[in-house]
């Protein structure tokens, strides 16, 4: 069966680079297809290794400095991701997409989502107003994703224990 993994990053205790924690409870209440997990993996770096084993595709969804209005999105390629970028997860994101590069056999197709932050505050557990008010249309856009990367009916999801 295709598994598509939405892999949500993000630390909470600095403002909007929490937004990976507060989309992957936003989906908990989705409907989304059969083969569908979500996992809110926080500042995992490497630990997250793993969770790139044993599906067909993975979706990484975190925050990401573009130079956009707050809460805009894009869909960008892995190899677009640089290796410094987020260190605080340990060793980064893009730290950790040259570690599946390198041991992950077979590899999964990798995309990643990144979402404008409007502020970036050490000890802030909370998004920003920016942020929040657009969570609706962020969930709207990975559970439309979701679909088109499913070849299954939709049905409530069943997250892993």
């Amino acid at each position: 069966m295709e598994t598509l993994r939405i892999l949500c990053f993000g630390n909470t205790l600095h403002s909007d680079d929490g937004i990976g924690s507060a989309i992957a409870l936003r989906l908990q209440g989705e409907t989304l297809p059969t083969g569908v997990e979500i996992y809110d993996v926080g500042i995992s770096g490497l630990n997250a290794l793993s969770l790139f084993e044993g599906c067909t595709a993975v979706l990484i969804v975190d925050a990401a400095d573009m130079g956009l209005s707050p809460g805009s999105v894009r869909f960008v390629s892995p190899r677009d991701i640089s290796v410094d970028e987020n260190a605080d997860h340990m060793g980064g994101v893009g730290y950790l997409l040259q570690a599946v590069n390198a041991v992950t056999k077979p590899s999964p197709d990798i995309v990643v989502l990144a979402v404008q932050p409007a502020v970036y505050q050490r000890f802030s557990p909370q998004v920003s107003p920016h942020i929040d008010a657009s969570l609706d249309k962020i969930v709207t856009t990975i559970t439309a994703y979701a679909r088109r990367h499913t070849l299954v009916k939709p049905e409530r999801q069943r997250y892993p224990t």
